[in-house]
C-alpha cells in the first residue's frame, strides 16, 4: 500500500483570509521598520546585502538570504532588502495560517464548524505566547527566558515555520499510517527537508530523530513492511546537509562577514549554560512557556497523552528541549542562543497538537465543562499575551 498525499483546496474565503493576514502583517512591519525597532530582520537583510553588492560569502543555509537579494533585484539600495525581507515575512506567516487552517480542519472531528471558526483559531495559533517568567517582574523582560510558540524578531525562524509545519503532519502521517511512500510523496517529503535545512535546519535537529523513534515503532512493533525502509532516505539526506552545514560554518568558517566572525566557533555539551543566561528561574520558565500543555496533562491526568498526534509534537518537543537544554556554541556566537529556534518551531507544534485534542475533547464530551473551561482559559491567557507582547514591540521599540 503506498502513502500518497492529497494536495489542499484552496477555496476564495480561504485565499481571502490568507491575503488579511499577509497585509495585517505587512503594514505591522512597515512600522517597526519606520519605528526603527531593533530585530534580526536589519541584520538579515543585511548579510543578504551584503552578498548581493559586496560578494560577501553566505550561511550554508543560504535561502532566506538568496530570495531576498533575488527580491530586492541584487540592488545597491539597502532599503531594497528591507522591503524585500518584509515581503518575505508576511508572506511566510499568510502560509503558516493557510497551512494551520488547513490541519485544524483536517484534524478537528465536527466537519460541521462554520468555515469562520477554523479562521478564528488559526489567527489565534499566530500569536499564542510564553507567560511571564522572573525577567518580566525584574526588567520587564517578555522575551528572554521563555520558549515562546512564536516570535516576531527573527526572520529566518519565520520563514522557516511553514516548510516546519508542513514537513511534521507529512512526518506523522507518514510514520502512523506506516505505508510505503509513493514515488511523488517521496519527493514531496525531500523537498520539505531540503528547504527546511537550507533555511534553518533547526527543526531537523528534532524531526529527524522523532521520526527514526516513530520508523522503529513501525518496524519492531507494527511489523511494517521492509519496503517502509525507503521512507527514510529523505531524512537522512537531510542528516547528511546538516553534517555539510556544520562542517562549512565550524570547520571552514563559512559566514557572513556581517556577523563579524573574528573568533573560531564550536559546539559543545554544556547544560544549561545558555538558558541559565538568560532566566534566573528556569523552572518558572519552563512553567510559563508551557503553561496550556501543562494544564491540559494536569487536568486530564495524562490521557490527552495518548492521542497519536500529540505523541508526534511532544517527542519532537522533547528532543528540542533537550537540544536547547544541553548544547552550546562555543566562541562569539555562544549566547546567540541558536539552539533555541528549534524549541519555539516545536512549541507551536505541540500547541497545535494540542489546540486540536482540546477542540475534539469538547465536541465528543470526552472533558467536563469545568475541565473545558480550566483548559480552555490557560490556552486563552498564551493567546492575550501574546497579543499584549506584539503591541509592546511596536510601542516600546523592543522585541525583549
Amino acid at each position: 500500500m503506498n502513502f500518497t498525499f492529497h494536495k489542499p483546496r484552496l477555496s476564495t474565503t480561504t485565499l481571502t483570509g490568507g491575503a488579511i493576514v499577509f497585509a495585517f502583517f505587512l503594514g505591522y512591519y512597515l512600522l517597526l521598520l519606520f519605528g526603527h525597532t531593533s530585530s534580526d530582520i536589519q541584520a538579515h537583510a543585511k548579510i543578504a546585502y551584503s552578498y548581493a553588492v559586496n560578494n560577501d560569502k553566505l550561511f550554508p543555509n543560504f535561502l532566506y538570504f538568496f530570495l531576498v537579494a533575488v527580491l530586492a533585484g541584487f540592488s545597491k539600495n539597502v532599503y531594497a532588502y528591507y522591503a524585500a525581507s518584509v515581503i518575505l515575512i508576511c508572506l511566510a506567516l499568510a502560509a503558516k495560517f493557510l497551512i494551520t487552517q488547513h490541519y485544524l480542519k483536517k484534524y478537528l472531528n465536527n466537519k460541521n464548524y462554520k468555515p469562520v471558526y477554523y479562521t478564528v483559531l488559526a489567527v489565534m495559533m499566530l500569536f499564542v505566547f510564553a507567560l511571564p517568567g522572573v525577567n518580566f517582574f525584574t526588567d520587564r523582560q517578555f522575551y528572554y527566558g521563555t520558549l515562546p510558540p512564536n516570535v516576531w524578531h527573527n526572520s529566518t525562524v519565520i520563514f522557516l515555520m511553514p516548510f516546519s509545519v508542513l514537513l511534521f503532519f507529512v512526518s506523522f502521517e507518514l510514520f502512523f499510517s506506516g505505508t510505503v511512500l509513493s514515488k511523488k510523496g517521496l519527493l514531496l517529503v525531500f523537498a520539505l527537508v531540503i528547504v527546511n535545512a537550507f533555511i534553518k535546519p533547526s527543526f531537523l535537529f528534532t524531526i529527524i530523530p522523532t521520526v527514526f523513534i516513530f520508523f522503529c515503532w513501525n518496524i519492531f512493533i507494527k511489523k511494517a513492511s521492509t519496503a517502509f525502509y525507503t521512507s527514510l532516505v529523505p531524512y537522512i539526506a537531510g542528516l547528511l546537509v546538516i553534517a555539510a552545514e556544520y562542517y562549512l560554518i565550524f570547520n571552514q568558517g563559512h559566514v557572513s562577514s556581517v556577523v563579524n566572525a573574528d573568533t573560531a566557533s564550536s559546539v559543545a555539551i554544556e547544560p544549561f549554560a545558555v538558558w541559565k543566561n538568560y532566566s534566573p528561574n528556569m523552572l518558572v520558565s519552563f512553567i510559563g512557556s508551557c503553561f496550556f500543555p501543562l494544564i491540559y496533562i494536569v487536568i486530564t491526568k495524562g490521557a490527552v497523552l495518548k492521542k497519536r498526534l500529540v505523541q508526534f509534537a511532544l517527542v519532537n518537543y522533547t528532543g528540542a528541549m533537550l537540544m536547547w537544554i544541553l548544547f552550546a556554541e562555543e566562541g562569539y556566537r555562544k549566547f546567540d542562543a541558536n539552539f533555541c529556534w528549534q524549541a519555539i518551531v516545536g512549541a507551536y507544534l505541540l500547541f497545535l497538537s494540542l489546540l486540536i485534542s482540546y477542540i475534539n475533547d469538547c465536541f465528543t464530551r470526552q472533558v467536563s465543562k469545568k475541565q473545558q473551561y480550566i483548559i480552555g482559559a490557560a490556552f486563552l491567557l498564551h493567546f492575550v499575551w501574546g497579543v499584549i507582547y506584539w503591541l509592546k514591540i511596536i510601542i516600546f521599540k523592543d522585541y525583549v
